[in-house]
């Protein structure tokens, strides 16, 4: 799996102790569920799994979920940290 990040992201993370927390929520949308990623620098309470570790960052994610080929991490403009799973926020 590939991490892609902005360098500005990256900083960030490794302030924070390097670690990225990533796991699936689902929300109603147009009538229907969807499920989107949602990430964190702090765990929430639930089980995960090492998907990458490399270069001082260690993404883990919910054993639910397939490995993508890329996972992009970027910051909002809020500072938010933001998940993408091969280039897309929602799964399915």
């Amino acid at each position: 799996m590939r991490l892609v990040a902005e360098e500005r992201t990256l900083r960030h993370i490794a302030a924070a102790g390097g670690t990225v927390y990533v796991w699936p929520r689902t929300i109603r949308c147009c009538g229907g569920r969807m499920h989107v990623l949602e990430a964190a620098l702090t765990p929430p309470a639930r089980v995960f799994e090492v998907v990458h570790d490399e270069a001082g960052i260690t993404v883990h994610a919910t054993p639910s979920l397939a490995r993508p080929d890329e996972i992009q991490l970027e910051l909002s403009r809020r500072g938010r940290l933001q998940a993408f799973w091969n280039g897309q926020s929602w799964i399915g």
